[in-house]
């Protein structure tokens, strides 16, 4: 298995106006009043070096994903023009901006809560045919769960969302997936590191930005780390660091993966690897497609579309094995493993 990925895990509003600056108030005004998370796939310390909502550098991201007039929003946020130039600079040397013919253009992706919603839809048929492949992987897949040699007391059911989600589509295959797919060696070069990052509106924080489900790897004590896949970790993390009987309650319950659990993990994500990889370049031309729909193509790369839209698909296809009962999703959103 790989490193366990960290997953940390726009607002476009359309408006019929009389004049451009009346637009890009209003645009502005939904901006600043929505909440945004901002996400990592990333591995070890292939991390931002800086704190992207300071000095409202996210949401000038989003601003000027979304056309905003620079002007206006210096306006908003009482930028003079040389501090806006610098704050440009700085963000273009750490790679999160791009400056060309076309203007200023964020080159990390970003996502309303419409844009969002459109994205699930538009891969409904793509998930749907990745669940079904799974689906068909379910008899092989129990059989070979039943065949390891694993500790009582944890049945396949029980473990049935960590499997099916984060080992056949997540965690234990993504790298594999943007090597033999994407044909990338490295994820995006970003100040000397290397990850892909986002900016996504969440009008539920009860879950995080559109239910996507990610992978976390941390530290929770001096000797102990904890790994959380779900959709639900922002109020954990929380909790972790603040609350010593949550984070023992939280140890106590978390699924200890032995030797055994991680081979047999291997061995399952290997052999679904080849079913998912023939679905998404079968696909391929539909994504592309969906690219150019979306307006992204004229934003960013087709790899950093991708990878983000792929969460969104993995999400759907998930939700759909749960609705038909081949996989249970904890309550809250959430398993817990180390």
């Amino acid at each position: 298995m790989k490193a366990p990925t960290i997953i940390s895990l726009f607002v476009l509003i359309s408006i019929a106006c009389s004049s451009p600056t009346t637009n890009s108030q209003e645009l502005l005004d939904g901006i600043f009043s929505s909440t945004y998370e901002h996400s990592i796939i990333s591995q070890g310390d292939n991390l931002p070096d800086f704190d992207r909502r300071k000095d409202n550098i996210d949401l000038f991201l989003v601003s000027i994903h979304e056309n905003v007039d620079l002007a206006d929003f210096q306006e908003r946020v009482h930028w003079s023009d040389e501090y806006a130039q610098e704050k440009i600079k700085f963000l273009i040397s750490k790679g999160w901006l791009i400056k060309d013919k076309k203007g200023l253009r964020p080159s990390v992706f970003i996502a309303s809560d419409e844009q969002g919603r459109d994205l699930f839809r538009q891969g409904q048929s793509l998930a749907r045919k990745i669940a079904e492949s799974i689906e068909e992987e379910i008899p092989s897949i129990k059989a070979k769960f039943e065949a390891a040699i694993l500790p009582e007391g944890h049945s396949f059911e029980s473990m049935s969302f960590l499997i099916l989600s984060n080992v056949l589509l997540d965690n234990w295959q993504i790298m594999e997936m943007e090597a033999s797919y994407l044909k990338k060696a490295n994820r995006p070069e970003r100040h000397g590191k290397f990850y892909y990052a986002s900016i996504m509106e969440n009008v539920n924080t009860a879950k995080e930005s559109f239910g996507i489900y990610g992978n976390q790897y941390g530290k929770v004590n001096d000797s102990t780390y904890l790994s959380i896949y779900g959709n639900n970790r922002d109020v954990v993390n929380v909790k972790l660091r603040s609350d010593q009987n949550f984070r023992d309650s939280i140890l106590h319950v978390a699924l200890f993966l032995t030797p055994d659990h991680y081979n047999l993990f291997d061995e399952l994500a290997a052999d679904y690897r080849p079913k998912l990889l023939q679905i998404l370049d079968e696909e391929t031309e539909f994504s592309h497609q969906v690219y150019e729909r979306t307006g992204y193509a004229e934003k960013i790369a087709f790899e950093e579309f991708f990878i983000w839209w792929y969460h969104f698909i993995y999400t759907e296809a998930t939700n759909m094995l749960a609705e038909k009962n081949l996989l249970i999703i904890p309550a809250e959103g959430n398993y817990y493993y180390r």
